[in-house]
Order: C-alpha cells, then sequence, then structure tokens
C-alpha cells in the first residue's frame, strides 16, 4: 500500500495546484476512482467469501463422512448453503462459483437418491449462472453440464443439443467447446438435424435482446432507459428538427434485437419528448428512435447490471403562466421530499459481523423519517423504496428529478475496513479529496457498473451542477442535528464529506447521503439493531431537513 499512499499524495499535490484542464482533472479522477475500488475490494472484511469457504468445508465434510452421506436432508443443507450465498452475494465474485456448487449438489443428489426434481433444480442453478453471469469462466462449463443433465438424466437430446450447440456458438474458443462438439457428434442422424436446427436458432438468439424501455418526465428533465439482455456497443445520432417534421435522436443497438411487444410506439409527449420508438433497422441492428419536442441538450451513457443505456435530455417545456400556490407565497421552498432507503433486494450492502444487513436497517429509518415527516404536516413524502427490493442508482434520481422534488435524501449504513471505525458523517456530491471519502463512494457504488469511461461525463456534471451549493447546506443541517442528537450514545461527529456517488448524480435538487453509523462496528451494529435508536436517528434527519425547508436559517447559511 505504500506506492498508493504515495500515489494519493501525488494526486493530492497536483489537484491542489487547480491549473489543470478538465481532461486532465477527469483522467486523474478516474484514476483516484480505480484506486478507490482497488482498495475497498482488497481490504473490506469479506463476509461473502467467509461464508462460501464455511459452506465449501460443510460439503467436503459430507463427502467425507459416510453416514452422513447417506441421509438426504444433509445434502439439502449442503446446497442450501450455497443457494443463500447466491441469493445474498449480489455481484460479488464469490456468486457464480456458489450457483455453481449449489447446481453440482442438486446432480449429485438426483443421482444418489434418483429424485428427478434434484435434477430440475440443478438445471435451474446452472441455467442462472450462465444467463446472468456469461462472462464468467463458468458460463460455459455450467451450460455442458447443464446439457449432461438434460442427455443422461432427463432424456432430453433435443434440448441438450441445443445447449451443446449453444456452446460451441457462444464460447468458440472456451475449454468446453471440444467437449461439446464430441457430445454433438454422438448424436443419431435425427438429432444431428436437430442439433443443426438449435445451431442456426442459437446464431439468432445470440444477438442481445432489447428487454424493455422505461422513462420518467418533469417539465424540462426526461430520462430513457433502454434495457438489453447483454452489453452491447451502440452509436447516437440526432436529427434537427425541420422541413414539418419534429427533432429525432436516435440509438442504434449493435449485435442486438427486438421483442416483439417492444415495437409499438411509447407516447410520452411530455413537453420534451413526443414518443420512443423502436424497431429492426437490419439483420443484426436495432434502432432506438426519441421523437423531440424541445430538446437543448442530452447525453447518453451505459450502466451493467443489467445493461442498459439511458439518455438524459434537458430542454424548456413552455407551459401556460400561473398564479403561486399559498405555499408559495409564504416562502415554504421544500415541500417534496423524496427519502432513499440504500441497496435493497438482491444487493444487501454492507453486513455487519453478526448478519445484520445495510439495507434492513436503512429501510427502517427511511419509514420512520417518512412517518415523522408527514406527520409534522407541510411535507410531501416519497420514498423510492418502501419495500425489501432492487432498485438500480440512476432510478432513484430519475424518480426524484420525475417527482419534481425539493430534496433528495439517501440513507446508508457505513463500513470500514478497521473494526474501531464509529460515527455518523453526510455527504453531498462534489469530488472526493480523501482516501476515506474515495472509498466510501467505491463501496456504494459497487451496486452500479458504471463504466470507468463514462467518468469523464459524470465529472462534467459535478462541476455544473448548481445545486452543489444547496445540497452542501442540507448536508451541514442534517449533520448537525445527528451529531447533536446522538451525544447521549458518545457517537463521533466525522463531519459533512464530498464524494462522487452515483445515486446523487443527475438530481436536480439538492441531494445527500447520510451514513447513520458504521455497521462493520460491533458497538454501533448491536445499536443498529434497536429499534429506539433508530427512531432517534429517525427524528434527527427529521430536523435537519425542517431546519434546512426554514428559508430565513437556509438562507443565512
Amino acid at each position: 500500500m505504500q506506492s498508493c499512499n504515495g500515489l494519493w499524495v501525488i494526486l493530492s499535490v497536483i489537484f491542489s495546484l487547480k491549473k489543470y484542464p478538465l481532461i486532465t482533472l477527469a483522467a486523474l479522477s478516474a484514476l483516484c476512482f480505480m484506486v478507490g475500488q482497488v482498495y475497498a475490494a482488497t481490504h473490506f472484511p469479506d463476509l461473502t467469501t467467509k461464508r462460501y469457504k464455511q459452506a465449501a468445508a460443510y460439503y467436503h465434510n459430507l463427502l467425507a463422512g459416510s453416514k452422513r452421506g447417506e441421509q438426504r436432508d444433509n445434502w439439502q443443507r449442503a446446497a442450501e448453503n450455497f443457494c443463500k450465498i447466491s441469493r445474498e452475494g449480489g455481484r460479488h465474485s464469490r456468486t457464480p462459483e456458489a450457483l455453481f456448487m449449489a447446481a453440482k449438489i442438486y446432480r449429485q443428489m438426483g443421482e444418489r437418491f434418483g429424485i428427478k426434481a434434484d435434477f430440475d433444480k440443478s438445471v435451474d442453478f446452472y441455467q442462472e449462472l450462465a444467463r446472468h453471469f456469461p462472462e464468467h469462466r463458468l458460463a460455459d462449463d455450467a451450460l455442458l453440464a447443464m446439457g449432461r443433465i438434460m442427455l443422461d438424466n432427463l432424456d432430453e437430446p433435443g434440448r441438450a443439443a441445443a445447449i451443446f450447440a449453444r456452446i460451441i456458438t457462444l464460447f468458440p474458443d472456451g475449454d468446453m467447446q471440444r467437449a461439446a462438439a464430441r457430445l454433438i457428434k454422438n448424436f443419431n442422424g435425427k438429432s444431428a438435424d436437430s442439433t443443426r436446427e438449435a445451431q442456426t436458432q442459437v446464431k439468432q438468439e445470440g444477438r442481445a435482446v432489447i428487454r424493455q424501455i422505461r422513462h420518467w418526465s418533469t417539465r424540462d428533465y426526461t430520462r430513457v432507459v433502454v434495457e438489453t439482455s447483454r452489453p452491447v456497443k451502440y452509436a447516437e445520432n440526432i436529427l434537427s428538427a425541420g422541413g414539418g417534421k419534429d427533432g429525432r435522436l436516435y440509438i442504434d443497438l449493435l449485435s442486438c434485437r427486438i421483442d416483439e411487444k417492444l415495437k409499438d410506439p411509447i407516447i410520452i409527449h411530455d413537453g420534451l419528448l413526443k414518443q420512443v420508438r423502436s424497431a429492426q433497422f437490419s439483420s443484426k441492428t436495432c434502432r432506438v428512435v426519441l421523437e423531440t419536442q424541445s430538446l437543448d441538450s442530452y447525453k447518453v451513457f451505459s450502466l451493467t447490471d443489467p445493461f442498459r443505456v439511458v439518455i438524459d435530455l434537458l430542454g424548456v417545456h413552455q407551459e401556460p403562466a400561473r398564479l403561486p400556490s399559498l405555499a408559495e407565497q409564504l416562502g415554504l421552498e421544500v415541500r417534496r421530499v423524496v427519502i432513499d432507503p440504500g441497496h435493497g433486494g438482491r444487493d444487501p450492502g454492507a453486513i455487519g459481523f453478526s448478519g445484520l444487513r445495510e439495507k434492513d436497517v436503512v429501510l427502517k429509518v427511511a419509514k420512520k423519517v417518512a412517518a415523522r415527516l408527514t406527520a409534522r404536516g407541510g411535507f410531501e413524502v416519497i420514498m423510492t423504496r418502501d419495500s425489501d427490493k432492487f432498485i438500480p442508482l440512476e432510478e432513484r434520481t430519475a424518480i426524484a428529478n420525475s417527482r419534481r422534488a425539493d430534496l433528495f435524501v439517501s440513507i446508508h449504513a457505513n463500513s470500514a475496513p478497521n473494526r474501531q471505525a464509529h460515527g455518523v458523517e453526510t455527504y453531498f456530491l462534489s469530488l472526493a479529496s480523501s482516501k476515506d471519502e474515495m472509498r466510501a463512494a467505491a463501496r456504494e457504488n459497487a451496486a452500479s457498473s458504471r463504466q470507468l469511461s463514462d467518468l469523464q461525463a459524470i465529472l462534467k456534471d459535478l462541476m455544473q451542477n448548481s445545486k452543489i451549493e444547496e445540497s452542501a447546506r442540507l448536508a451541514s443541517s442534517v449533520q448537525e442535528q445527528l451529531f447533536a442528537g446522538l451525544r447521549n450514545y458518545h457517537v463521533p461527529n466525522l463531519g459533512v464529506k464530498k464524494a462522487p456517488f452515483v445515486v446523487l448524480i443527475g438530481a436536480r435538487m439538492p441531494a445527500i447521503l447520510a451514513e447513520i453509523g458504521f455497521i462493520s462496528n460491533a458497538g454501533e451494529e448491536k445499536r443498529l439493531r434497536s429499534d429506539s435508536y433508530l427512531a432517534v436517528i429517525a427524528e434527527q434527519i427529521v430536523s435537519g431537513i425542517i431546519r434546512y425547508s426554514q428559508p430565513g436559517l437556509a438562507a443565512s447559511r
């Protein structure tokens, strides 16, 4: 780590000069971001790996113990150990390995106990691995194993042939290609015909598929998200309005085909977009056309897990003049607040030593914050999620923008390599200037696979975001109240910090991310289990929001 520490010193000196152009700053920040991610990956407590090793030890002990191996319940438990890791591991490197082991054990169960349902479960887990982790080294192994089950255990040679053909087509250089080719040659003539048909079908299916197109709108902002079944290359182009035609922005997705149900136009008419339509432009290219009405600028970037192309459009939609509402006349600047519980669903967030999950803690706090704000009156509260479900980071900001929120507050729990680290801190969107800030961003951004090639566009957003100063004020207000309310618990005040959190990028209102404690600290993890302690945290976040929302007080800061 000495080299990394030296790098941070060098970068800090360079940043302090404040005389480099934006492209240099972007490149350096990209390097910082990479260092932060590497640091987080190599130093954070890795509970998923620990649990994987425990599950593997149980499995190997089962293989070694003759009496235990005779009982199906023990094999069921071994499989469930890996199933649980695959469900809770998110995009951890161990998740595909856990899926592979669960599938392997269910196949062994089918062979030992002669139950067809075990073979079916094995196929399901192999298929899940191949579908969700197509680039992983075990993807072709999973397909081959799945084909062998179809051939040897389920008596479905046609499906087996299609799977082997899929391996040959999708993994021509993989280590399973020869085995798949050898198995195909062993089929009789009829199966060989089926295999050739399967190969033709696989070549067609080898292209990505547009799965869905979603959109969110406001009077001057629209976000369109095009999700595909796997990563694709894409190109953008824009045609200006003229000749009686509206302007058009179109995205060509290469080596892609479109689902039949998406061929009907999506009517929007929000002042910026008239409609979105998609079609098979050529045999290998899909074209998504956005018919614009009032467009000043746009930005296109991609995210993965799953892969999607995101198009942000900005413009001015002229609306009839209206009289200000009573609330506006009274100067109530903050009325609609979006509360964002971090993580959720397949993304558990940080996990404490005793198994407490960040996603569960922050959801409880967020619900308490929402209830208290609503009870005080004068606020409309919107939650990005009110249950245990996964929401991509870019959709959280889009929800706030589309609902024209006045504030965006994202709630998280922290984690650090140092088990002694504890305290509360609040972030707003800007460039990170310390290792701790970069590490925090790397951890929270892990749920988003925004590619580093997009970082320059992100940095431009940071530099041009007119809400940074207001976000800093909101962060200060919430942080002060959190610290004041938790003094009796001797919780350190770690202050207001800044970092490039993806969940805050693109927000068109003051936006902050509150870290309410370190789940990696045993003492704080214990407190975060307490409903009364979470109630105190919620009340202090509410107090911070209310302090900021008072125009006189907010303006005086």
